[in-house]
């Protein structure tokens, strides 16, 4: 994968960046040449659509969570096209993960837990900042405070996505290591003010990895916009 933003935070995200001219910035999420099936770990849908899998049973039973619409799999290139209704959103993503949602946000996960990917809407008048960038700055501020090992970055791209990468982020309960998160905001077109944050979760370990996925995910993004959402 070529690299083309050398050195942020010690992580590989050049493979992320697609190639652009020199001087200029990169265009989008770039997966470089890793697909859905490098990730897939399973041939069959049935974590996404079956609700006696023992992982979906533990988080659908007697909760308001609930399994995603599963629309159509793709066994030889490695992904489930599921729909969110919490959202409004369709997403790819790679079979024999989970994907679990609830009133307000989309989950989807690894089998071992350790890659997650939450996506939601943000009202960014809501969280009193007034801009995407403002945002992701507030966030990174309000943890660093907390935890000043936090390494942050940010940067917006030509098509106005905004990526924050926070990397040496504490493990939560059940993690085994410190955590690299990257928060892709993708701005409504209808609306300034909201935005569908996307999350993405990983060990630091793993980092390198797997942000690939993030590319091919946030790719594969199919978002309902409206003005107030």
């Amino acid at each position: 994968m070529k690299a083309l933003w050398k050195g942020i935070l010690g992580i590989a995200l050049a493979a992320l960046v697609a190639a652009a001219p020199a001087g200029a910035q990169p265009a989008a999420l770039d997966p470089g040449d890793a697909t859905f099936r490098l990730f897939a770990r399973s041939d069959t849908a049935r974590s996404l659509n079956d609700p006696t899998d023992a992982t979906n049973r533990e988080w659908t039973s007697a909760t308001a969570e609930s399994l995603t619409e599963l629309l159509t799999i793709s066994p030889a290139e490695g992904y489930g096209l599921i729909r969110s209704k919490a959202v409004s959103v369709n997403l790819k993503v790679p079979l024999g993960w989970h994907a679990i949602e609830d009133y307000e946000r989309l989950a989807v996960f690894s089998p071992d837990r350790s890659i997650r990917v939450i996506v939601w809407r943000v009202d960014l008048q809501f969280e009193g900042v007034p801009d995407l960038e403002a945002y992701v700055a507030t966030k990174a501020a309000g943890l660093r405070k907390r935890y000043p090992g936090i390494q942050a970055s940010s940067r917006t791209l030509p098509n106005g996505q905004v990526l924050g990468v926070l990397n040496n982020v504490p493990p939560r309960k059940g993690d085994r290591e410190p955590r690299t998160i990257l928060d892709l905001l993708t701005p409504n077109p209808m609306n300034p003010k909201r935005a569908l944050l996307m999350t993405f979760g990983t060990p630091m370990s793993k980092a390198e990895e797997f942000l690939p996925l993030l590319a091919l995910m946030a790719r594969s993004l199919e978002i309902t916009w409206k003005s107030d959402y």
